[in-house]
């Protein structure tokens, strides 16, 4: 069967809504890419069905850049023994310290993201009370473990927006080049079963509802409410597809995804 497209690009966040880092491979399990989103802030004063504090809050946030200490946490390391027993044996994730988060402010401050200093920091420079939170390993997304955006629906919203609509604003894990060039041909393939590379399979599950982060420059924290209110009336809201994993495995940028 003919690929219907390929991973352009693989995204994770070390801490939820900060900025992200571009890998070149990552284990995407059951709770989702490994090593995304780890960390996140939460707000003593916030809503208790969702207590995170986020660019959506103040667009300074965005602007932090979380860096894992260790380069070693993007697939298990015993990842081939646990592959060649059979499928669906979960191999074991890095230790807690492998996935260790340092964040660089937007002055250049670095901080140990478990530190007092940094709950200290953030509380003092967004006035409110706030601190970290580690899920150990487990992806701490807003609804589903995975999501994704394609290029082709980028390049649509850019000419219908008549400016550049830089992929990164809508944070996704995987940046998808769909072979046949159709903008929101993401949309088409809810409830599909897809297989990314040599064994990772997965779901789209829905499409993805936007909100403010769409509206903020991925660089300067700037914002377009043009974007969301486009959005919003042309697409009701949606953009992107959530998705989840139905077979364990290690995605690579360049891997064929096709049907199952």
């Amino acid at each position: 069967m003919a690929a219907l497209g390929k991973i352009e690009k693989i995204w994770r966040y070390p801490v939820k809504g900060m900025q992200g880092e571009v890998i070149s491979e990552a284990f995407t399990g059951f709770g989702g890419v490994m090593g995304d989103r780890v960390y996140g802030v939460l707000n003593a004063a916030g809503e208790k069905g969702f207590p995170w504090f986020t660019a959506r809050d103040d667009e300074d946030f965005m602007l932090y850049r979380p860096h894992f200490k260790s380069d070693n946490n993007r697939v298990p390391s015993d990842w081939a023994e646990f592959e060649s027993v059979a499928p669906g044996i979960h191999p074991l994730y890095p230790e807690r310290d492998q996935f260790a988060v340092e964040v660089e402010s937007p002055e250049g401050q670095v901080f140990d993201i478990e530190s007092p200093a940094f709950n200290e920091h953030m509380s003092k420079r967004f006035e409110v009370d706030l601190r970290t939170h580690l899920s150990a390993q487990k992806s701490q997304v807003d609804c589903r473990p995975l999501s994704l955006i394609s290029q082709q629906t980028c390049d649509q919203l850019s000419s219908e927006l008549d400016m550049n609509m830089d992929y990164r604003r809508f944070r996704p894990n995987f940046l998808v080049n769909w072979s046949n060039g159709t903008g929101y041909y993401e949309n088409t393939l809810i409830g599909q079963r897809l297989k990314i590379g040599a064994r990772c399979e997965i779901i789209f599950l829905e499409r993805d509802p936007r909100c403010k982060m769409i509206t903020l420059d991925p660089d300067t924290g700037d914002g377009t409410p043009k974007i969301l209110k486009h959005v919003t009336l042309a697409h009701e809201g949606y953009t992107g597809v959530y998705g989840a994993v139905l077979v364990e495995g290690v995605i690579k940028e360049g891997d064929e995804i096709s049907l199952v």
